[in-house]
């Protein structure tokens, strides 16, 4: 079980770091650092679009950070919930950054934040492996048996 809580708090504050880091790249950082990581030609207007486009994933980070902390505070009723999380790492992580280095975005960058995704994958599905080991039911045998 404790297992799990880390691995909860862990990814909880990975992604409160990911949308803080986002949130100074889209809204408070230079326009020129967003402009030259995008592989095509981006005036103010297709900035602006990016931006709109990537704000959805941007609160979806701050969604995954609090109920992941949230969720640390009783992690076997939210057992079933990291799967989920784990299967948002696979979608939403790895194959999205394979979808990403494929349309011509830094394939350096985005290797890196899969095999990140990977050992997110890797942790949760044994924290939670581990955690119903744990509180597996045990048989209540009768007396005489």
């Amino acid at each position: 079980m404790k297992k799990l809580t880390w691995w909860f708090r862990i990814v909880g504050v990975w992604y409160l770091l990911l949308f803080l880091m986002n949130i100074y790249m889209m809204f408070l950082g230079d326009p020129q650092y967003l402009s030259s990581n995008i592989p095509f030609p981006a005036d103010e207007w297709a900035l602006r679009a990016f931006v709109d486009g990537w704000s959805p994933f941007l609160f979806e980070m701050f969604g995954i950070a609090t109920f992941a902390l949230w969720a640390s505070r009783k992690p076997v009723k939210y057992a079933s919930a990291a799967i989920l999380l784990v299967w948002l790492e696979f979608t939403h992580g790895v194959l999205d950054d394979i979808f990403l280095i494929a349309r011509g975005y830094d394939a350096g960058g985005y290797i890196a934040f899969i095999v990140i995704h990977l050992i997110i994958i890797a942790t949760g599905v044994w924290a939670v492996r581990r955690t119903e080991a744990e509180t597996a039911v045990k048989p209540q045998f009768a007396v005489g048996d």
